[in-house]
């Protein structure tokens, strides 16, 4: 007789209502091209911090700095990048606002939900790129033109390394966080309850409030988490963002 081998039927998920729990948008991250790349480029970052070891006080003023401007950057970006004005020419070059229009559109719809591949690749590179040039610069100056020694740069090229780990983390925390509150799933902490919560009024309300998806710092500072939602009129270009 022949041994018949069992083929493990994979399921791709493309509308975000499919996902019911923490597993299946682990499986459907997993799965996407977004988690992919960034998953990669975050192990890679991991391995070059613990590559370059000479750990310090810097490298916990360095992640505490991720952290407190995350929130201000995740807002541009959201505003000026992924809403831009008709016509902008920066948005238009990187195609952040087609993609977020398809997504306002139908924000159901996995394969817009997340970074396409090409974008996915290009947050990675907007993130490591100018760490890399400013520590590469850093060194070049202090020991051609500062003098200072060779310990000092080692340790600011292993800062340098630690800000860029960081910001990849930050990405990802991002994806996953952006991907969940669109899902069926319902997270249990009150923090991440809220995030769900003010992310639909920024779809299903008005798009020019809610920017932050996962943190609200920006929006505090912008003026755009109004306190009665009520108070903030229905957008007609909620889905469109046209």
């Amino acid at each position: 007789m022949r041994a018949r081998s069992a083929r493990r039927t994979v399921v791709v998920v493309h509308r975000a209502r499919d996902i019911t729990s923490l597993g299946g948008a682990a499986r459907a991250f997993a799965r996407s091209s977004s988690g992919r790349v960034i998953v990669v480029a975050t192990c890679l970052a991991a391995v070059v911090r613990l590559a370059l070891g000479n750990w310090s006080f810097g490298d916990a003023l360095a992640v505490l700095a991720v952290v407190v401007a995350l929130g201000p950057v995740e807002w541009m970006i959201h505003r000026r990048l992924l809403h831009a004005e008709p016509g902008s020419t920066l948005a238009e070059l990187l195609g952040t606002r087609a993609a977020h229009e398809r997504h306002h559109r139908d924000p159901d719809d996995v394969d817009w939900l997340l970074l396409r591949r090409p974008n996915a690749i290009g947050s990675c590179l907007a993130i490591i790129a100018p760490v890399a040039a400013a520590v590469a610069g850093f060194s070049l100056i202090s020991l051609s033109l500062v003098g200072l020694s060779p310990s000092v740069v080692s340790e600011a090229r292993a800062i340098g390394a630690t800000v860029g780990f960081t910001g990849l983390v930050a990405l990802l925390h991002y994806e996953w966080v952006h991907l969940l509150v669109h899902s069926r799933y319902r997270p249990r902490s009150r923090y991440y309850t809220r995030l769900a919560k003010n992310h639909r009024l920024h779809h299903f309300r008005n798009e020019r409030y809610w920017l932050g998806v996962t943190m609200d710092t920006g929006d505090r500072l912008a003026r755009t988490l109004p306190a009665d939602r009520s108070a903030v009129p229905l957008s007609e270009t909620a889905r469109s963002i046209s």
